[in-house]
């Protein structure tokens, strides 16, 4: 019945399209020895996720040149017994095919689980495309590469550290060349032993007799009960007066 019916198809000029589905994997994952891996799997399906999807993983080791070996099966819900005794009580399945995660986790992970790991995806009728692979590369901590992020905050705090470091230096370069405006008093030239002066020396006027001059008049309450009233004090000159 079904080769009379893609028969007839095919004499109209109407062939049965084949759909595609895409698997989605890291390139490359380092982990460090000893600790716990999570190998990451999504894909892309244009069908409903039903019971029928399934997906399987199957490994590598590194070196070898032969097929990859299934050791996780999901199907119908449920994960069934790994295969592979390398991953037996290390491997589980952590995804969530309503959320097209097809995930796994790996914990205790060893220098041997070094090799490429296949993801495969099925959710019929789409079931045609290629597995996704990644090549998991087991590492002591000292060889793990830095990541994205913490190079992204590496720069960032070595830029605001240069900041203030280039703030401070141009403060301390400007502030050396502010001159200082210190206000000196101004020194009276004539002093006490002037009394000791020849007698009948006229005594110049108090501009000459000072090294500079203050500068503004001292202000002084006008006692003659005005609050608001204030008047310069004026300058007194002090002369000897020769006696007649």
């Amino acid at each position: 019945m079904s080769v009379c019916v893609e028969s007839d198809l095919r004499s109209v000029g109407v062939f049965p399209v084949a759909v595609a589905i895409d698997v989605y994997t890291p390139a490359e994952v380092f982990v460090e020895n000893g600790t716990t891996a999570t190998l990451t799997c999504s894909f892309k399906s244009k069908e409903v996720i039903s019971s029928l999807a399934s997906v399987t993983w199957s490994f590598l080791p590194e070196g070898d040149a032969g097929n990859p070996t299934n050791f996780i099966y999901y199907g119908d819900g449920r994960v069934f017994p790994i295969s592979l005794p390398q991953f037996i009580s290390r491997a589980e399945w952590v995804g969530d095919l309503n959320k097209k995660d097809a995930s796994i986790r790996v914990t205790r992970v060893q220098f041997k689980d070094n090799g490429t790991y296949v993801c495969d995806v099925k959710n019929p009728p789409d079931i045609t495309g290629q597995p996704s692979i990644i090549k998991v590369r087991v590492v002591m901590k000292e060889s793990l590469p830095q990541s994205s992020t913490a190079v992204i905050v590496g720069g960032v705090i070595g830029a605001v550290i240069g900041i203030i470091i280039i703030s401070v230096v141009m403060y301390l370069i400007i502030r050396r060349q502010v001159p200082r405006r210190d206000y000196e008093g101004c020194t009276s030239v004539e002093s006490v032993s002037s009394q000791n002066t020849r007698v009948g020396k006229k005594v110049e006027s108090s501009t000459d007799n000072s090294s500079c001059s203050s500068p503004s008049a001292p202000l002084q309450l006008d006692h003659s009960g005005s609050r608001s009233s204030f008047h310069k004090m004026e300058p007194v000159v002090y002369a000897d007066i020769r006696k007649n």
